[in-house]
């Protein structure tokens, strides 16, 4: 069913989608590719989906990249990168085939040439690339999802996995993007594997983000240098979206030519549980996102790209003042933005707002901010009449350098919530409502009352998706 599919986020004509791949800014536009089965609406036969955007705010589908060569044994093209080689791009992917070349120990790094519009891709016969040999006598399990940069005239690539039984990210180099040495471990942790790591420079600090597959898959970060043996030495860290496997995963990122380093990421449905809500497509990309670093606290901020005001359309606001008990903002939709900003001096112990609500209540998604107890909370219980859709809230920790002022900003896209608060903290979250009325969106104080400076929403207008993906 289309109603819960989202009209400003990215998502697959049909079919299912999951990680973004290779993202790259080439002659002013911008190209995302996603892991995407075309023939169904559940995980499968993974090819590479493809679209283009000038503004990142409106998205254009393009015919599918890769598609796995069965006769080459290929059954899924994995996730990957795409990089520029003296202007002509390529792409890096993990290959999956049957037996032997299976995705725990069999997994090989794969290579594709691209046209100048990057239309048509070539898989040359010097594949693979690399393969599980290459470690040696370490032994790298579950190893994928490539992630390839140029430095000091050599390229770099890092790749996820695990190593006796801890996830790791593993690096390499080559002169010529085809002979690579294994430069060892540059990174581990306690999850059992790592997947989509990417590494690359902020300033003069390196950042290496990654999507650990644990029990909360709350994709991370690590901030800090790195050793003249490529060992990563960790200053600060934190968790890159609260949502995991819920609303937030398999991140990825790329620089564009304004210098900027962008973000993407999977919006999952695992969510929806056993539900039918969703049929013949699956899984939608978060809007983009700008990451940076904060030099004080060392830790990254996140902010929502601002080209996506081009897609505002009614605006609605309250006027400066206190909020207390219920607040109904004068702006209702499915597809919102919404912008808040609080004064926390003289504020009770709590404020709330409610989203995707319907005129009674029976169904609305609760965002409760706890001053009390420094929590951000994104409340499920009655976001969906459904019995089978995942309820349960999803919380994080608010900032800790919260001063007299809090930050707010919020996209609603039929089944998709993203948070931003201060910059610093995200929380992205799946839900179904199952009513056409459930648009209304109000604000209160939980206790006492709150002063808003500022409380804007805006309808959001389509992404202006078209043309659907050429069938293999």
């Amino acid at each position: 069913m289309n109603v819960y599919k989202p009209v400003f986020h990215f998502t697959a004509d049909k079919g299912w989608i999951n990680d973004p791949n290779g993202p790259i800014q080439v002659n002013g536009e911008y190209h995302v590719f996603y892991q995407h089965n075309p023939y169904g609406d559940e995980w499968g036969t993974i090819h590479w989906g493809h679209a283009k955007s000038k503004d990142l705010a409106h998205w254009e589908r393009l015919p599918l990249a890769l598609y796995p060569s069965q006769e080459r044994g290929e059954e899924h093209c994995f996730s990957g990168c795409t990089v520029l080689a003296d202007g002509s791009p390529v792409i890096f992917y993990t290959s999956i085939g049957p037996g032997e070349r299976n995705a725990r120990t069999g997994a090989q790094q794969w290579i594709a040439f691209g046209s100048e519009d990057l239309m048509r891709w070539v898989k040359p016969g010097i594949n693979p690339v690399l393969t599980p040999q290459i470690h040696g006598a370490a032994v790298i399990e579950e190893w994928r999802d490539p992630y390839v940069w140029e430095m000091d005239g050599a390229w770099y690539m890092v790749c996820g996995g695990t190593h006796r039984g801890k996830g790791c990210a593993v690096l390499y180099r080559s002169p010529d993007l085809l002979t690579w040495e294994f430069l060892g471990i540059v990174a581990d942790g306690p999850e059992k594997v790592w997947e989509c790591p990417n590494l690359f420079q902020l300033g003069n600090k390196w950042v290496l983000t990654y999507s650990p597959d644990d029990e909360d898959n709350r994709v991370r970060y690590k901030v800090g240098s790195l050793t003249n043996q490529f060992r990563f030495v960790e200053e600060a860290s934190g968790i890159l979206d609260y949502g995991g496997r819920e609303g937030f995963y398999a991140a990825t990122t790329c620089p564009d030519e304004a210098g900027r380093r962008l973000l993407f990421s999977w919006m999952p449905d695992s969510a929806r549980g056993s539900s039918k809500a969703i049929s013949g497509w699956s899984g939608a990309l978060t809007v983009p996102r700008v990451l940076s670093l904060d030099e004080a606290s060392g830790r990254l901020l996140i902010r929502p790209v601002p080209e996506l005001r081009a897609l505002r359309g009614e605006h609605g606001s309250l006027q400066p003042g206190w909020i207390e008990g219920s607040v109904e903002l004068p702006v209702q939709g499915k597809a919102l933005e919404l912008s808040v900003e609080l004064d926390l001096k003289d504020a009770g112990g709590s404020f709330g707002m409610a989203v995707l609500g319907s005129p009674d209540g029976q169904e609305e998604t609760l965002l409760l901010i706890d001053l009390a107890h420094r929590t951000f909370v994104l409340d499920r219980s009655r976001s969906s009449l459904d019995p089978d859709v995942h309820k349960h809230a999803l919380a994080a920790d608010l900032p800790s350098n919260i001063g007299g002022r809090l930050k707010l900003n919020v996209y609603v896209d039929h089944s998709t919530v993203e948070v931003f608060i201060q910059d610093e903290i995200a929380l992205s979250a799946r839900v179904y409502p199952t009513r056409p009325d459930s648009v209304h969106v109000r604000a209160f104080a939980g206790q006492g009352k709150v002063f808003a400076h500022a409380f804007d929403g805006w309808t959001m207008n389509p992404c202006g998706l078209g043309k659907s993906l050429r069938e293999k």
